[in-house]
């Protein structure tokens, strides 16, 4: 597993734009050593990427999808959005551990909603292949996915926490969260939204995939959430 030096977007040169994003740019070495993992697995290959935070004591994955392997020797280059989520500052020389990693291809996944805006798209099967196949590599739980005006979070998904969806037949479905204002009656009064009863279906044709691949996991590193690493973080401080 190399170790790499961690870059901010900044490092980035030419037109490569990974703003807002979990694209990336990775050294040729990295191309070297995993050449045969990237070409074995035509449906496509993520990377995993381990920041061992010593302030806060804990080990941070996140997964980026290499667009170049362009980067300055021994190092890799992620968007400011991925920095801030390692609580990495924009000084100082940090390490991580870069290793190729192949979940399955997605089947279902469940997105929740804040409003109903999107049931305005006249074509929404269509609207979510072509948006999200475009932006998008792979899903994970709890990702935030933002289609232009739209703004949508992955809830569920099968049969992985994390998952490929540029070669899958994926069905999708929505759950939608209505925003309210505080009311007084019990808060277990019954939720005035459910999933939505009718389904859609992206479907994805990609005739190169080669259907023996291999797509087992690795071993995923148990996460704390977002809020959880900020308040390790404040309590470390003070």
């Amino acid at each position: 597993m190399p170790n790499l030096r961690i870059l901010p977007e900044s490092f980035a040169t030419g037109n490569i734009h990974i703003t807002n994003s979990n694209k990336c740019l990775l050294c040729s070495e990295v191309l070297k050593e995993y050449r045969d993992t990237i070409l074995d697995n035509e449906g496509g290959c993520i990377f995993k990427i381990v920041f061992n935070n010593a302030l806060l004591e804990y080990d941070i994955v996140k997964y980026v999808v290499p667009m170049e392997f362009t980067a300055p020797k021994g190092s890799i280059i992620v968007s400011n959005s991925i920095f801030e989520e390692l609580f990495i500052d924009f000084h100082g020389e940090y390490f991580i551990n870069v290793e190729p990693y192949v979940p399955p291809q997605g089947t279902r996944v469940v997105f929740e909603l804040k409003n109903r805006d999107i049931f305005e798209v006249a074509d929404i099967k269509k609207f979510l292949e072509t948006s999200i196949n475009k932006q998008y590599t792979f899903l994970q739980i709890d990702q935030e996915v933002n289609l232009g005006k739209y703004n949508l979070r992955v809830s569920e998904l099968e049969p992985h926490s994390i998952c490929l969806i540029n070669s899958t037949d994926l069905e999708v479905e929505f759950k939608l969260i209505e925003e309210s204002p505080v009311k007084t009656h019990p808060v277990d009064a019954p939720f005035e939204s459910d999933y939505m009863n009718d389904s859609q279906h992206i479907v994805n044709t990609c005739d190169d995939v080669s259907s023996g691949r291999d797509t087992t996991p690795l071993c995923e590193t148990p996460q704390l959430s977002r809020e959880e690493l900020r308040l390790k973080r404040l309590k470390f401080y003070t």
